[in-house]
C-alpha cells in the first residue's frame, strides 16, 4: 500500500490553549471551600452583606449602590465598590433601581469579569425594602446568569443565590417600603417556581432584633452579616473537610445549594452544662432559633443538609444512637427531602450540629401565587 503525503497545516503545530477564566484584576478568594464563589452587593443592606463575605475570605466581592454616600465608607477596594444611575440614591423607587442596573448592565458584566473570573456560583445580597437592591435584583440576577454561561457553567439561573433582608415590623409600616417588599417577594417566589434562580436565602430582620436585644447599635450590624456570612461559610468549609465518620462531601454540599426556593440555615451548640438537652430537641429547636425566615413550610423541603460535630469525647464515648436519633429528629421536620448527614470529630469541646434546608414553598397568605 502506497503511502499519501499529507500537506503542512499551520495551525497542527500549535496546541489549543485550556481556556481560564481569571480574574483580570488578580483576585483570588481566600477561603477554604469546595465551591467558588463571587459576590455581588446591590444597595445599602447588600454592600454591608458583601462586606461581610469580604472580611472572611469571599474576596471575589463587588458593591453596587446608586448613592455614593452608601459607597464611600464601605471598606472594600475602590475598584471593587460601583456607583451606577445618574442621580443619588433611588429614593426607595424600585424603578429607579431597575433602570439604574439596566443602564449600567454592560459595565457591570465588564466589573465581573474583572474580579470574578473563573467561579461556580454567584451570591447577589440585597434588602427587600429599599429601592436600589430590591429594583436592581431580576436584572442582576439575569446578567450574573449570563456571566455564569458565558464562562461555561451549566444551568446558570439555578447557580445564582439571592441573599435578602427583609424589613423590620417597623420599616413595613412605611407604605413604599411594604410594596418594595410584597413585589419583590412575589417576583423572586415566581421565578423559583419556575427553576429560574437557585436558593434565596431570607433574612428575617424582625427576628434578628428579638434574637439580638442588648447588642450596641455600633456592633448590631455587623454582628448579624458575620453571623449569616460565617454560617454560610461553615458549609462550604464542611465540605471540603475529610471525616473518620460520616462525608458531608462536594457533591452533597452542591445538591443542597442549587436547589430552587426558600431556604434557612440554622447553628445549634451543646455545651458540657446542657445535661438535660438532647441532640434531637437541640435540632428542632434549631430551626426556631433561626436567623432567617420562619414563615416557611419545612415539610415541602427539597434538599437538606445536617452535620455534627463533637468533641473526641463524645465520639470515643457517646452512643451513635442518639447522633442518629438527632438526623431522624430533622428528616421528620423535613418530610420526603434528600437529607444530607455528616458527623465529624473536633478539638472543640461540645457538640454542634448545622442545618442547611433548601427548595421550601412559603406559607403567607401574600405570595399565594407561589401555589397557583
Amino acid at each position: 500500500m502506497s503511502e499519501i503525503n499529507l500537506p503542512d497545516i499551520p495551525l497542527e503545530e500549535f496546541e489549543v490553549p485550556q481556556e481560564e477564566f481569571r480574574s483580570e484584576a488578580g483576585i483570588k478568594n481566600k477561603y477554604e471551600g469546595s465551591i467558588e464563589y463571587g459576590v455581588i452587593g446591590s444597595g445599602q443592606c447588600g454592600g454591608r452583606l458583601a462586606k461581610s463575605f469580604f472580611d472572611i475570605g469571599y474576596k471575589k466581592a463587588l458593591a453596587i449602590n446608586t448613592a455614593e454616600a452608601d459607597l464611600i465608607p464601605l471598606e472594600l477596594p475602590k475598584n471593587q465598590k460601583m456607583l451606577i444611575g445618574d442621580f443619588q440614591g433611588s429614593g426607595k423607587s424600585m424603578i429607579r433601581g431597575a433602570q439604574a442596573a439596566s443602564n449600567s448592565s454592560q459595565r457591570i458584566l465588564d466589573m465581573m469579569r474583572l474580579i470574578f473570573g473563573n467561579v461556580k456560583k454567584i451570591i447577589i445580597s440585597v434588602g427587600f425594602g429599599g429601592g436600589t437592591g430590591a429594583g436592581s435584583l431580576s436584572i442582576l440576577i439575569d446578567l450574573a446568569a449570563k456571566y455564569l454561561e458565558d464562562i461555561g457553567i451549566s444551568n446558570p439561573h439555578k447557580n445564582v443565590i439571592v441573599v435578602a433582608a427583609l424589613p423590620t415590623i417597623g420599616e413595613l409600616k412605611t407604605p413604599i417600603t411594604a410594596k418594595n417588599n410584597a413585589e419583590i417577594k412575589r417576583d423572586m417566589f415566581m421565578r423559583s417556581k419556575e427553576n429560574k434562580i437557585g436558593p434565596i436565602i431570607l433574612i428575617d430582620n424582625s427576628r434578628i432584633e428579638k434574637l439580638y436585644r442588648g447588642i450596641p447599635p455600633a456592633k448590631f450590624w455587623s454582628t448579624v452579616n458575620d453571623t449569616i456570612t460565617g454560617m454560610f461559610q461553615m458549609f462550604n468549609y464542611l465540605s471540603k473537610q475529610e471525616s473518620n465518620f460520616t462525608t458531608f462531601d462536594s457533591e452533597d454540599y452542591n445538591a443542597v445549594i442549587s436547589k430552587s426556593g426558600i431556604a434557612v440555615m440554622g447553628a445549634t451548640k451543646i455545651s458540657d452544662n446542657d445535661k438535660n438537652e438532647t441532640l434531637s430537641q437541640a435540632l428542632q429547636d434549631n430551626f426556631k432559633k433561626t436567623l432567617l425566615c420562619s414563615d416557611v413550610d419545612y415539610s415541602s423541603a427539597k434538599e437538606a443538609a445536617c452535620v455534627v460535630v463533637a468533641d473526641n469525647v463524645v465520639m470515643s464515648e457517646g452512643s451513635m444512637d442518639t447522633i442518629n436519633y438527632g438526623f431522624d429528629a430533622v428528616h421528620n421536620l423535613i418530610g420526603t427531602a434528600n437529607l444530607h448527614r455528616g458527623l465529624y470529630g473536633a478539638n472543640t469541646k461540645g457538640i454542634r450540629a448545622y442545618t442547611l434546608i433548601t427548595g421550601m414553598n412559603p406559607v403567607k397568605v401574600d405570595e399565594i401565587a407561589w401555589k397557583n
